[in-house]
C-alpha cells in the first residue's frame, strides 16, 4: 500500500529522498558549521537561540510541499571531521525549543482572533437587531413629531444594519481564513517538531 501511494507521489522522490531505514522523506539541509542552523544575530545559547529565517522558511516550504500522509525526518549534512556528539544534542534541543515557542506564539494568536471572532459575531447580531427592531416608523413619527430627527434616527438605524453584516463578515473572515492559516502554520511547526533530528558528514 505504501508503495502504491509513493508511486503516485514519484514527482517528490525526484526532489526529496527517503530514509530506506525509517522509509521517512528527508528534508536535507547542508550546513558549513552547527551555528548555520540559528539566527547569527541571537547571542543565546543553542537551547533557547531562534532559527535562521531562511532555513525556517526552508524548513516550512519543505514541509508544505511532502504530503502530510508521509513521514519527514530532517537531514543535517556537515563537512567531514567536523561533527561533535555533544554540539548535536544542544542543535536538537536547540530546534525543538523553537518549534515549540513558535507554537506557543500561534496559540496566543489563535486566542486572539478567537476572542474578536466572539466579539464581532454579537456586535454583528446585536447591531442586525437593533437596525431591524428601530426604524419602526410609525414609532419614530409617534416618538419624534420633527420629519427632519425621524430621518436622522432612521439613517442612523440602518448604518447600525450595514455594520451588522461588516461586523458579521469580518467574524467569517477571521474563522474561515485567519484562522485556517494560524492551524496551518501550527501543524506545519508540529510536524517539524515530531520529526527525528540526524546529522552526517559529507561523503
Amino acid at each position: 500500500m505504501l508503495d502504491a501511494i509513493r508511486n503516485r507521489d514519484g514527482v517528490f522522490e525526484q526532489i526529496y529522498a527517503i530514509d530506506p531505514v525509517t522509509n521517512r522523506y528527508m528534508i536535507e539541509v547542508a550546513l558549513d558549521q552547527y551555528t548555520d542552523i540559528f539566527d547569527e544575530w541571537d547571542p543565546a545559547p543553542f537551547k533557547r537561540r531562534s532559527l535562521d529565517p531562511d532555513l525556517d522558511l526552508y524548513l516550512n516550504s519543505s514541509s508544505e510541499e511532502i504530503p502530510w500522509r508521509h513521514g519527514i525526518e530532517l537531514y543535517f549534512t556537515l563537512p567531514k571531521g567536523t561533527r561533535n556528539e555533544a554540539m548535536e544534542n544542544e542543535v536538537r534541543d536547540g530546534l525543538k525549543n523553537s518549534f515549540i515557542f513558535k507554537m506557543y506564539l500561534l496559540r496566543k494568536k489563535l486566542q486572539k482572533t478567537n476572542g474578536q471572532t466572539l466579539r464581532c459575531l454579537l456586535l454583528g447580531f446585536l447591531f442586525l437587531w437593533i437596525g431591524t427592531v428601530f426604524p419602526d416608523q410609525a414609532w419614530l413619527e409617534a416618538m419624534f413629531p420633527n420629519a427632519g430627527a425621524a430621518l436622522a434616527i432612521s439613517l442612523l438605524a440602518e448604518g447600525l444594519f450595514i455594520g451588522g453584516w461588516v461586523f458579521l463578515w469580518e467574524a467569517v473572515s477571521l474563522f474561515f481564513f485567519t484562522d485556517r492559516d494560524l492551524l496551518y502554520q501550527y501543524r506545519t511547526y508540529k510536524r517539524l517538531l515530531n520529526a527525528p533530528v540526524f546529522f552526517r558528514e559529507t561523503e
